[in-house]
């Protein structure tokens, strides 16, 4: 069921992608990253304004409602950058409030960067059953030692601080177990599970 959703996916991405322009395709793969509207202007050297116009002729020409719908018939390609260290993830890394740099297992992506806007980030696994991004940051989803939900990081006017949200594996700070809210420090060593998931808070 789940591949037979994703070749209609498919088929509804090439069938959008004849109606548009090359801008706007541009913009769709940005969509399903996850990038908001601000990030997108200032990847592409655009006014914000003019990347909302963008995306509602999308809606207009393809007929779908949200962002959430436009990410989804974007799978393919949103599975394909979230795997690579491509300009998007450069320009999330340094633009980002604080980071979380990986010092685990090498696959694992070297930079985690923590862009808060108004509300926790989340962090979990991608998740397949799914099909598109739901949370600020998502492991691959062969990463298992890491929960499809599994830890929160809020600013605060003390700074920034880790808890676990009910995860499977557990969320560590410098080797320790934590079950509630953690003021992290710079240099911190932040675990997610116990499988190599390993990164130090630099923020």
């Amino acid at each position: 069921m789940i591949i037979q959703n994703q070749n209609q996916n498919q088929n509804q991405n090439q069938k959008i992608n004849s109606m548009l322009t090359g801008r706007e395709i541009e913009i769709c793969k940005l969509v399903a990253r996850g990038l908001s509207n601000e990030q997108i202007a200032k990847l592409l050297f655009l006014s914000e304004g003019t990347v909302k116009n963008h995306i509602s002729t999308v809606y207009k020409k393809s007929g779908v409602q949200n962002r959430a719908q436009l990410a989804a018939v974007y799978v393919a390609q949103y599975e394909q950058v979230i795997t690579d260290t491509s300009e998007v993830d450069n320009y999330l890394a340094t633009h980002a409030d604080a980071r979380l740099r990986c010092v685990g297992l090498a696959v694992l992506p070297k930079i985690i960067p923590l862009i808060i806007q108004g509300r926790p980030f989340v962090v979990g696994r991608f998740d397949v059953s799914v099909g598109i991004k739901q949370y600020d940051f998502e492991f691959d989803k062969s990463t298992k030692a890491v929960s499809r939900r599994h830890a929160a990081i809020e600013r605060g006017p003390c700074g920034y601080s880790i808890m676990d949200l009910g995860s499977r594996a557990g969320t560590f700070v410098n080797g320790k177990k934590i079950t509630e809210p953690y003021l992290l420090k710079n240099g911190d060593r932040v675990s997610f599970g116990n499988s190599g998931a390993d990164y130090i808070f630099e923020g």
